[in-house]
Order: C-alpha cells, then sequence, then structure tokens
C-alpha cells in the first residue's frame, strides 16, 4: 500500500530543486532524500496522501504539520533533533501539495480524517502533533476533532484567526479569498523565484525577515525553506495554497475553547510574517494552552530555536 512515487514525476520538473542538485550540508542531504523518495499511501476515497519520515524509525511517532508554501521536505529541519529525542517524524502533505493528490474542496476539519488514516496504514494508534507556520491551524483542528488519535497540539510560530491582527496582516488572506487568480500567480512566481533564482530569492527573504533570522536564511536552513517551495507547488500548482490561505481567512469550523488536550505554543515577538498577536490570541482563546514568547525570535528562530524544546513537550 506504501510505495514511492515514480521517476517520471522528478524528471518532469527539472531534477532536483536548487541547492539540493549537489548537498554539502547533512540537512540538504535529508531533503534530498526526501525529495528523491517520496512515500505515499492510498486514502478510501482513492486519492494519494504523499508523507515523508525523519528521526528514529523506531522512535515514538510525532506528526508535524508543514507551513505555506511549503511541503515535506520542511521535515529535515527536525531530522537531527527528532533522532537525537528518539522521535519518528512522519509529515504528511496536504492535498495538492508535493506528492499528495489534490481535493479542492476540503476544509481544516477534513485534515484529521486524512491524517488518521496515515496513522492506520502506519499502524499508529495516536502521535502529537506540531503545526508550523500554516500549520498551525490544522494542527488546532486536529486536537479539536480527534483528540485521541492526537493526544497533545503544539503550534510553533503558527497562524491565528483573522481578528487577532489588523487589515494590513490580512491582506494575503483576504487576497486567496477575493482575488485567488492573483495570490495564485504570486505563489507560482515565489515557485519559479526559487528554482532559477534562489541566491536572489533567500536576498529577498532576509530583506523582509526580522534580523535574527538573517543567518538562518543565509544558511543550510534557508536554503532548505527555498529548494521546499518548488517541490511543493511544481506537480500540482499552487492551488493548494491558495486554499489553505482562504481557509485561516474564513471561518475554521474550530472551537477553540472546546479543545481540551494540552496545547503548547511557540511564537517570537520579532516576528513579520505571522505576528505574536496571533499567539496571544490562541494564549486567551484555547482554554489549555501554554504560551512561550521570544522577545528576539522571528519566523524561522522560532521554529530552529525551540525544536528541541518543542518535542520534549510532545513527549510529555
Amino acid at each position: 500500500m506504501i510505495q514511492p512515487v515514480g521517476s517520471v514525476r522528478r524528471l518532469a520538473f527539472g531534477g532536483p530543486p536548487p541547492f539540493l542538485d549537489d548537498p554539502s550540508d547533512d540537512l540538504l542531504a535529508v531533503a534530498r532524500d526526501l525529495y528523491e523518495t517520496p512515500l505515499t499511501i492510498g486514502l478510501p476515497d482513492g486519492r494519494r496522501l504523499g508523507y515523508a519520515e525523519v528521526g528514529d524509525p523506531d522512535g515514538d511517532p510525532v506528526v508535524a504539520f508543514h507551513g505555506v508554501p511549503s511541503g515535506r521536505l520542511g521535515a529535515a529541519v527536525l531530522a537531527a533533533t527528532a533522532r537525537e529525542r528518539g522521535v519518528r517524524l512522519v509529515a504528511p502533505e496536504r492535498p495538492g501539495v508535493g506528492a499528495s493528490d489534490p481535493d479542492p474542496d476540503r476544509t481544516l476539519i477534513d485534515w484529521p480524517t486524512d491524517v488518521t488514516a496515515l496513522f492506520d496504514a502506519l499502524g499508529v494508534d495516536a502521535a502529537p502533533v506540531v503545526g508550523i507556520s500554516g500549520g498551525g491551524p490544522y494542527a488546532l483542528a486536529a486536537g479539536a476533532v480527534a483528540p485521541d488519535r492526537f493526544p497533545r497540539v503544539a503550534v510553533c510560530c503558527g497562524v491565528g484567526p483573522m481578528a487577532a491582527v489588523g487589515r494590513t496582516d490580512r491582506l494575503l488572506f483576504g487576497g486567496a479569498r477575493y482575488a485567488p487568480r492573483l495570490v495564485g500567480a504570486f505563489l507560482r512566481g515565489e515557485a519559479l523565484s526559487a528554482r532559477y533564482a534562489p541566491e536572489r530569492t533567500i536576498e529577498r527573504r532576509v530583506a523582509a525577515a526580522a534580523p535574527a533570522d538573517e543567518s538562518l536564511w543565509r544558511g543550510p536552513v534557508g536554503e532548505l525553506l527555498v529548494a521546499s517551495v518548488p517541490a511543493a507547488v511544481e506537480p500540482h500548482g499552487p492551488a493548494a495554497f491558495v486554499r489553505d490561505l482562504q481557509l485561516y481567512a474564513g471561518d475554521w469550523g474550530v472551537d477553540l475553547g472546546g479543545i481540551d488536550v494540552p496545547v503548547g505554543l511557540w511564537y517570537g515577538r520579532a516576528d513579520r510574517i505571522v505576528p505574536a498577536a496571533m499567539g496571544r490570541y490562541l494564549l486567551d482563546a484555547v482554554p489549555t494552552a501554554d504560551g512561550h514568547f521570544y522577545a528576539d525570535q522571528g519566523h524561522v528562530g522560532a521554529v530552529v530555536e525551540n525544536e528541541a524544546a518543542v518535542l520534549d513537550w510532545l513527549a510529555r
């Protein structure tokens, strides 16, 4: 039932993304392997669900939900820490991302059903979840609708409800609702930039990022994040990420006040991508939430500098 995606798809998109063609860093070598050997399972409705595994294959499972626009390659960031902590990290790709077949009309609360099907295929009864950036709302949805399968939820620099922020911070999300073609074209351009002008893409990321994130963007982590964009977008286009943004901007269909599994929140107050105000909103809205806010951390640093603490918290 579980199988690698064939080499035809890889060749159709011009080979490995930038920085993975001859990886000189262990993190990038892991990402190259994840790119070349995606795993899939068949879902009950006939779609294929793509995913990756890193860390300790014999360890306790943790499931990680990726951001926007990213996919399974992002799991490489956590690979070394997962291995050190004895964690089997499973990173599924949402419908229409990377190796996963599209599901254009999906909702936030549909996603836990796909992931529990993956659990069943892997022989996993339950696993805590970490949602990173755009994966945050999906992690909260999982804890809300299937607490027996997702008994602990960590959110790291995760998107929160639009009520948390002002009009300027809502622009991209609102654009996805009211001008989806325009946002799709923007995301397609980001994928092209990442593949064909990767160094320039990194410079743009540095210019937009918190100062504390500059060294991360200029190192292997930044190269991995750039490489993950074409890997996620090229197989099916950007529609899956437009859908993500639309869902974030609307009614999540999740009763945040009814979540009763432990929820941990990690945010950088210097984050220029996901404002820390979204984390503070979730801290007030989720009765079981435990908040961790750091003055000098940006969007990338909130993940990289706290990954060990997050995995340890999930293992409690």
